[in-house]
């Protein structure tokens, strides 16, 4: 976690800047973000995009499928330059792969996150992701604007993000990677917010709370639910972040539309290690259901390598 925020500050501080003209490749900027209208934490409705344009996008008159890119807590649209940029080209040009529009999109708040779900506390982040957003790309770049042609990607935080959105709205995104995503197993919850404390991570502790235990009604800024073991209620809403994984299957599964492809990667050795266990439970409980998916372990860490980015733009030019 702390290196994902070191590489997202330092990315923050090289764009921070600069200007993209019309025609440039690589663009970041703000769009409105009417979803997250009335939050409790003041945050702002206009937010950051990051945009990765194929090669060939001035060129010609075609249209691409998208990647929108989910980044890490504490991490920013920018993050998604790790599977873009010089890097996409590249693989592009030697595998000869499917040229894809990459977007990054920011889910931080004053925390470092709103965990891309809805909440009347932190804000309507998924239907920040799910209508502001894809509206925005599908108006402004030449896209082929359908679930066939749109993938989700996310890490850490974000790769929650992704599996949920993915789960929850298959009519939009067709194709789901998610790299060492927050998940729990049975056990997850309570080994994650034991790290969490042992650690003083306080910002993580006062975001999942505000995402997933919201009181709205709060006064004096009591705007949420802290983590209480011995409250049966506040465990049941902690639990149903992170966790919950069976009863967000079976709600996929009721779903019209299914998923084409899913695809769960992760280290053995993450610092968290609640999160292998998480994925490798998630992978379990899909196969369990007859849900086909495939899964990686890379061995490494909580980190997105070269050899990460590769497996994700690999997987999506194969999708698409």
């Amino acid at each position: 976690m702390r290196q994902l925020t070191l590489f997202s500050v330092v990315l923050s501080f090289l764009f921070a800047t600069m200007s993209y003209a019309n025609e440039s490749r690589l663009q970041y900027f703000k769009i409105d973000a009417p979803s997250l209208a009335g939050n409790k934490l003041n945050t702002p409705t206009e937010q950051f995009l990051y945009v990765y344009l194929p090669p060939s996008y001035f060129t010609s008159d075609k249209a691409y499928p998208v990647v929108y890119y989910l980044h890490g807590f504490g991490g920013g649209a920018m993050e998604a330059r790790a599977i873009s940029g010089s890097t996409l080209d590249k693989f592009s040009a030697k595998h000869q792969f499917q040229e894809m529009i990459i977007v990054g999109v920011n889910g931080s708040n004053q925390f470092g996150g709103g965990f891309f779900v809805n909440s009347p506390v932190s804000g309507n982040w998924e239907d920040f992701v799910t209508s502001d957003v894809l509206s925005y790309v599908d108006s402004n770049f030449r896209t082929m604007p359908s679930a066939e042609n749109r993938g989700i990607v996310g890490f850490s935080m974000g790769g929650f993000g992704a599996v949920n959105i993915a789960l929850r709205h298959p009519d939009k995104f067709q194709h789901l990677f998610a790299l060492s995503p927050g998940l729990f197993d049975q056990n997850g919850l309570i080994a994650a917010v034991n790290q969490w404390q042992q650690q003083n991570w306080t910002a993580v502790l006062n975001a999942y709370a505000a995402a997933f235990s919201p009181n709205a009604d709060g006064s004096e800024g009591n705007w949420w639910y802290a983590w209480n073991p011995n409250d049966p209620v506040i465990v049941e809403q902690w639990e149903a972040g992170y966790g919950q994984v069976e009863e967000k299957v079976d709600a996929y599964l009721q779903k019209t539309q299914r998923l084409a492809n899913i695809h769960v990667e992760y280290g053995s050795d993450d610092e968290f290690p609640w999160i292998p266990e998480g994925s490798q439970y998630l992978v379990a409980t899909l196969k369990g259901k007859g849900v086909d998916v495939s899964e990686h372990d890379h061995g490494g860490g909580h980190v997105i390598s070269f050899r990460q980015a590769e497996s994700i733009i690999r997987y999506f030019a194969e999708a698409f």
